[in-house]
């Protein structure tokens, strides 16, 4: 009985600590973009990724910076030690928006744009102190204006296809 026990608490200690295959654990989406408990993240190349934006679906994106000396790690979605992370240099990648183009919302010090082109799959988020930078939405959902976040395209006015 005691080996049974032994042997059932060393299963339930290797499945509890999987790692990121695990029901929950994050998801790399691509070289730009991890997914963890709902949450989008990407790190924010431009200032050696010591700053991310963290997106849900519903709620306008947040630009948010790593503790002093760690950048964050798509693999890991986490802030991690610089050696232990790959700062991708192209994350978001930049964007200049045409001159005429001005339909915007703001929230929480943060300027967002649908992106011509993409059916408002993607859109642009700026500050005073960053320059504009693409996200996409996640699937089946486009940015709105009116509210300023990712929602149901049956619930989003489109201005740029």
């Amino acid at each position: 009985m005691v080996k049974l026990c032994i042997a059932l608490s060393l299963l339930l200690a290797a499945v509890v600590s999987a790692g990121p295959g695990r029901p929950g654990g994050p998801i790399v989406k691509d070289s730009c973009t991890c997914s963890e408990k709902g949450n989008y993240y990407s790190p924010i190349s431009s200032d050696n990724c010591r700053s991310f934006t963290q997106r849900t679906a519903f709620l306008p994106a947040e630009t948010q910076r790593c503790p002093h000396g760690l950048q964050f790690d798509v693999k890991s979605c986490v802030c991690n030690h610089p050696q232990n992370t790959v700062c991708p240099y192209h994350c978001p990648r930049s964007y200049s928006a045409p001159a005429h183009y001005s339909r915007s919302c703001s929230q929480n010090g943060n300027t967002y744009r649908q992106l011509p082109g993409t059916k408002c799959h993607q859109f642009t988020q700026e500050t005073a102190h960053l320059p504009p930078q693409v996200h996409s939405c996640p699937s089946g959902l486009q940015f709105d204006l009116q509210t300023c976040v990712c929602n149901y395209p049956k619930d989003t006015i489109c201005y740029t296809y």
